[in-house]
């Protein structure tokens, strides 16, 4: 649809510093650990683009930051961004440049929040998405928002969930549509609304606006579709590993603690879990690696009581394994 760019969803990544973790490993953890690779990814992509950049290799410099993955903290950048509240003492303004538009701890904690007003939107007809977005503008003309759709369509579909993720991309265009029509009028998106609705009120322009929704919906379909082939790649050659123990190395988890400072690593109970990790014995940090419960089962009647009880306070303190 002319107007309306969705090239950069094509590297839509899904949301994983809460969902991909190690079944045994505390999730606090885990979340650190996936998000610090992630951003060290990050920083490679950066220095590799100033390089190509500064020798004047403008092209490849482009093509190198049009392969970035995007992902919850880096989905959406603003120059300006005005955040409105609304309370029965009257309206206040804030202004933000410069700035990421969200981190992942606090994109979590807005789904938190407003889950029943995000499922609210998501059900709701063409009439009552304008009266949603009119009266509940300070929430969902965020950024978060924003992101919440594209990449909870993403899930659905990853799950094979075709209807759910239709709506869900069709909520989301909606925001996202009135968040292009705001930005070169370089006006806050909650005050585009009105004009927005008014501007798809004929039947030409609301099969212009569901051309929108399905160029996007396609370039979603084909992004689940390589993403399950990468998974599938992913567990086949995880499984190749499991067959072969006796060339195992290190979990990716492991190897990713040993890139954090002590203080990012930090297990709940204060221990530091790359030393407590490399104190085991071999028995203990296989169970770590594999978490195997069983396998876990096993060693600690096989070791003295008293011993085994402070190796597994240790793990414990130290993040290695969850108390569930």
């Amino acid at each position: 649809m002319p107007g309306f760019d969705y090239s950069k969803w094509d590297r839509i990544e899904l949301s994983d510093d809460e969902e991909t973790h190690h079944p045994n490993l505390d999730k606090n953890l885990n979340i650190r650990v996936n998000r610090i690779t992630r951003d060290r990814k990050e920083e490679e992509i950066d220095t590799e683009k100033e390089k190509l950049t500064a020798a004047g290799k403008h092209d490849q410099a482009e093509k190198l930051e049009n392969k970035r993955p995007l992902h919850v903290d880096n989905i959406c950048h603003v120059a300006e961004e005005r955040t409105i509240i609304q309370s029965s003492s009257g309206r206040k303004d804030t202004f933000k440049k410069g700035e990421e538009s969200f981190k992942v701890d606090d994109y979590s904690l807005f789904k938190q929040d407003n889950q029943s007003l995000l499922d609210s939107f998501e059900k709701a007809d063409w009439e009552e998405s304008r009266s949603l977005l009119i009266n509940h503008g300070d929430v969902l003309m965020e950024e978060y928002a924003n992101s919440y759709y594209m990449l909870t369509a993403l899930e659905e579909e990853m799950k094979g969930h075709r209807k759910k993720m239709e709506k869900l991309c069709k909520q989301g265009q909606i925001i996202s549509q009135i968040f292009q029509l705001a930005e070169p009028m370089k006006r806050p998106p909650r005050d585009l609304v009105p004009r927005f609705f008014e501007r798809f009120e004929g039947d030409a322009s609301k099969a212009a606006f569901q051309e929108g929704v399905d160029h996007f919906k396609n370039q979603l379909i084909q992004r689940a579709i390589v993403k399950k082939q990468e998974e599938a790649k992913e567990e086949a050659e995880a499984a190749e590993e499991e067959q072969q123990p006796e060339d195992a190395q290190p979990v990716s988890l492991v190897e990713a603690m040993y890139t954090m400072t002590p203080e990012e690593r930090k297990g709940p109970g204060g221990l530091d879990p790359v030393e407590v990790f490399e104190s085991l014995p071999e028995t203990l940090q296989n169970c770590f690696k594999s978490g195997d419960v069983d396998m876990l089962k096993q060693v600690a009647s096989s070791m003295d009581p008293a011993e085994f009880d402070n190796h597994f306070k240790r793990i414990i303190d130290a993040g290695l394994w969850s108390k569930g």
